[in-house]
């Protein structure tokens, strides 16, 4: 019975470290479904308002998915070499919504 209760308490402790490790994945695979979500009721007089409308319907799934990227993109670096990682890391995020949005939607520019 201790034993038992010994592998189960190992286990319960090892799902989460589990689940730390594909936290960045999963909160892609969420931001993803969402654009897909959000881009089917997008308004369809253009693609900036599509982006417009599916970001803010999208906000906490980008800002998590951001926070992620910006991470492992400034790991070790500071100062302005940090800066320009981060705005790079913003940027290619930014470039990938607009272009799952665009493809989602079908507008074009």
């Amino acid at each position: 019975m201790i034993r038992a209760l010994t592998l189960g308490l190992a286990l319960c402790a090892a799902v989460p470290a589990a689940a730390e490790g594909n936290a960045a994945e999963l909160a892609g695979s969420r931001l993803r479904g969402c654009l897909l979500a959000g881009a089917s009721a997008a308004p369809q007089t253009g693609l900036r308002e599509a982006v417009i409308s599916v970001r803010s319907f999208c906000t906490p799934q980008i800002k998590r998915v951001q926070g992620d990227r910006v991470k492992a993109a400034t790991a070790g670096l500071s100062g302005e070499a940090r800066k320009a990682a981060e705005d790079s890391a913003i940027r290619a995020l930014n470039d990938e919504i607009a272009l799952a949005i665009a493809n989602f939607t079908g507008l074009t520019i």
